[in-house]
């Protein structure tokens, strides 16, 4: 809780301010150094106080801010902004199976290591992509007929950019629905096991492997807009189809379906995200993502202990309605602002 209340107060200025400075390299080495004090430290206190201190240290790296960094880094390497779906795909799939794998690989290293070990390891790890960063990558090597090398970026948070938040806050409340609502559906209601469970969530996760990158391989195809609006489409069909009792079978596809979902909404969006203020790219990406670490609280007023639960997900399906018609009024950038 303190490291995410601190990045939310954060992420919106720092990202401001590295669109101002137009520079990305020094704000992500400053955000892994900021993550690799407050983690190490952890690995040895034993007090709640300073543990609390540590985390709260920890939001100034927080996630949305230092993925808005990099993503836009990365992109901007590039000498065409043609790739941009697919690069920006391609990230957001490492980043989620990270949260995939990450909590699996910790509890293992709990269990022969204690949390010393896993803190200790994270730290190293964040040390780690330090130097990485220090040393391989080149930030000079950005083309210098960016938006941010041609003109300083505006002051301020453009009301767009708002619009994109509470716009998000929809999108990502759906899925943060569909992680707290599913199991108890597939349990309580359809009466399947636990372990089913485990199985439907793996298989959308192997297939966002698949997604990611093809959903920005085709975003770049046919626009990035028109695929990331089919994407909302498609998530207001998955939970109305969630609701109707289906077979395993029929879960098992959905569970692959939604994969495809995730490409448009989580990947593509951010794109479409960046090319409505193309002279704030961070601040566009950090207004998106932080969307995701306050999405939840939406989630949870669904009213899941007095409604019955499939309908949870017409509420699910209604949140992801409002996002769909917000961002498709939302007036993209010219091509030539994007170059």
């Amino acid at each position: 809780m303190p490291m995410s209340i601190i990045g939310l107060i954060v992420s919106f200025y720092l990202a401001s301010l590295s669109d101002k400075w137009g520079k990305r390299k020094p704000f992500i080495i400053w955000a892994l150094l900021i993550g690799t004090i407050s983690r190490v430290p952890l690995a040895f206190t034993h007090s709640y106080t300073i543990a609390l201190i540590l985390l709260a240290i920890g939001g100034f790296n927080a996630f949305s801010f230092f993925f808005a960094l990099l993503n836009d880094f990365i992109v901007k390497k590039q000498e065409s902004k043609s790739q941009a779906g697919t690069i920006t795909g391609t990230v957001r799939m490492a980043f989620s199976q990270g949260y995939i794998f990450g909590p699996m690989l910790g509890a293992l290293i709990i269990d022969h290591g204690g949390y010393t070990l896993l803190f200790l390891l994270s730290g190293l790890l964040s040390l780690a992509t330090l130097g990485w960063v220090l040393f391989a990558l080149k930030e000079d090597s950005m083309p210098q007929t960016s938006a941010h090398a041609s003109s300083k970026a505006p002051a301020g948070i453009p009301s767009v950019l708002i619009a994109v938040f509470v716009a998000a806050l929809f999108i990502f409340a759906g899925d943060s629905g569909r992680s707290m609502y599913l199991p108890l559906y597939i349990t309580d209601t359809l009466k399947q096991s636990v372990s089913i469970v485990g199985i439907l969530f793996t298989v959308t996760s192997v297939f966002e492997l698949v997604f990611m990158p093809l959903g920005g391989y085709f975003s770049d195809k046919i626009g990035v807009k028109r695929f990331f609006i089919i994407g909302i489409a498609c998530q207001v069909l998955y939970f109305i189809l969630t609701s109707l009792h289906l077979p395993l079978s029929g879960l098992i596809v959905l569970q692959v379906f939604y994969a495809f979902i995730l490409s448009a909404t989580m990947g593509v969006g951010m794109v479409y995200a960046q090319s409505l203020a193309p002279r704030q790219i961070g601040l566009a990406t950090t207004a998106y993502m932080t969307a995701i670490q306050t999405s939840a609280v939406l989630a949870m007023g669904s009213l899941v202990s007095v409604i019955p639960l499939p309908s949870t997900f017409y509420i699910l399906a209604v949140f992801a309605v409002i996002s769909g018609v917000m961002f498709l009024f939302m007036k993209q950038k010219s091509a030539e602002e994007m170059s």
